[in-house]
């Protein structure tokens, strides 16, 4: 939809309801967010909301529940509901593709058991799925990386390690808020990332700017978007092609938007301010770039998440440096 979308200003808002709904629904999947914003565009009516805040705002007023949720609270969908389709992560690997699931608006169900009483909010559900914590890898690394970072925010960091990555501060690299690098691969396929990281052994460094203070987080995390977007390798997947999108600007705004994502879904500490993402985000007469991969982004942010809530296990490198013999 957004692609088939031709009036510029009409592609930048929904592009905008799109990035908005993701972020403040961590108890979607980010596939489903992205679903659910594309489906509920305009009955909502986004195109007439005033900017972004308009978006955000309109989002606290939506109570979108799966039809068994809404069951079990004594609710039944209105017999002409539209339901809102999203995809059934399921068990994996499924056998076969599985029905997808439809979710309902509070305006569209009723209440058939008349009971008056009311309900969880979708607010306290929201701030439990953002507290949500997997395994932490190495919770001491970080700690005192900078004052107002809390224990919760240093763990997370921590887990960044499970890819062989370090980050470390920087007082030589002025004229970039950040570097992230691949200095040190694993030299043969089946390699762990070191126990114990330095600047001598770590797979990926991510050199961040002194200057940015409490925006460091945010500066990790959009390092991990360059390799979680293909701009870096990733050396625990075979074959690993870098991005098609060799635009300076471009890998900027996609590592970014990733990170920016992930860092909304999981509560942590958001960039202060503006930034080049989210300035060309909110241009409202201008959509993002054509070169812009929100397929790679959302899938990026996805395993960003994944990394930094603790899900993910440490990955094992592969035949990473070859050349993909099905590639043309």
């Amino acid at each position: 939809m957004v692609a088939s979308e031709s009036h510029a200003s009409h592609r930048s808002r929904l592009e905008q309801f799109i990035y908005a709904t993701i972020c403040a629904w961590p108890h979607l999947t980010i596939l489903q967010a992205a679903q659910a914003a594309v489906q509920l565009a305009r009955p909502m009516r986004i195109f007439e909301l005033q900017g972004f805040e308009g978006i955000s705002h309109s989002l606290n007023h939506i109570d979108l529940r799966s039809v068994l949720e809404w069951q079990i609270l004594g609710f039944q969908p209105r017999d002409n509901a539209a339901a809102i389709l999203l995809s059934n992560p399921g068990p994996l690997p499924a056998e076969e593709p599985t029905p997808p699931l439809a979710f309902y608006m509070g305006t569209q169900v009723v209440d058939v058991e008349n009971s008056g009483a009311a309900i969880p909010t979708l607010s306290s559900h929201i701030n439990r799925w953002k507290k949500r914590r997997g395994r932490f890898h190495e919770p001491a690394t970080y700690a005192g990386f900078h004052r107002a970072f809390t224990e919760d925010t240093a763990r997370m960091l921590g887990n960044i390690a499970k890819i062989g990555a370090l980050a470390t501060w920087e007082d030589t690299k002025q004229e970039a808020a950040s570097w992230a690098e691949l200095p040190h691969p694993p030299a043969i396929i089946g390699d762990t990332p070191p126990q114990h990281l330095t600047t001598e052994n770590a797979w990926y460094h991510f050199r961040i700017g002194k200057h940015l203070g409490r925006d460091a987080f945010a500066e990790i995390a959009l390092c991990l978007g360059n390799v979680f977007c293909h701009h870096l390798p990733q050396v625990w997947t075979d074959y690993s092609l870098n991005s098609a999108n060799d635009d300076p600007r471009g890998v900027l705004l996609e590592s970014e938007a990733a990170g920016s994502i992930a860092i909304a879904r999981i509560g942590g500490p958001a960039r202060r301010g503006g930034s080049f993402f989210k300035d060309a985000l909110f241009d409202a007469n201008q959509p993002l770039p054509e070169n812009f991969d929100l397929c790679t982004v959302l899938a990026a942010a996805t395993e960003i998440q994944e990394l930094l809530q603790g899900d993910s296990l440490p990955v094992v490198g592969a035949n990473w440096y070859a050349d993909d013999p099905y590639y043309p």
